[in-house]
């Protein structure tokens, strides 16, 4: 359920959260792959299932301000300190009519 560093673990049990920085690669489960764009204080982790993820597709926590981009899709749900990741909107551009 927890997502690891570079092939080390990313387990955490105690209350103390996990300083996540920019750059990081986090693998989970299933061959699934994000990479964290910016860093925050909080543990990512996943459930299964949800409606899977899309590779390119971003997510972020609002609280700790974390947002991952997806390598390797799968069927699971990013978790930021237990609370389900919101999937980013694209940033919409003006137009140069």
């Amino acid at each position: 359920m927890y997502g690891s560093f570079l092939g080390k673990s990313n387990r955490n049990l105690g209350v103390e959260k996990v300083a996540t920085k920019a750059g990081d690669r986090l693998d989970f489960d299933g061959g699934v792959q994000v990479i964290v764009t910016k860093g925050g204080d909080g543990d990512i982790t996943h459930s299964d299932g949800g409606e899977g993820l899309k590779v390119g597709k971003r997510y972020q926590d609002e609280d700790t301000g974390i947002e991952v981009l997806v390598t390797k899709p799968g069927e699971i749900t990013l978790q930021c300190n237990g609370k389900d990741m919101q999937l980013q909107e694209p940033k919409k551009t003006k137009s140069a009519d």
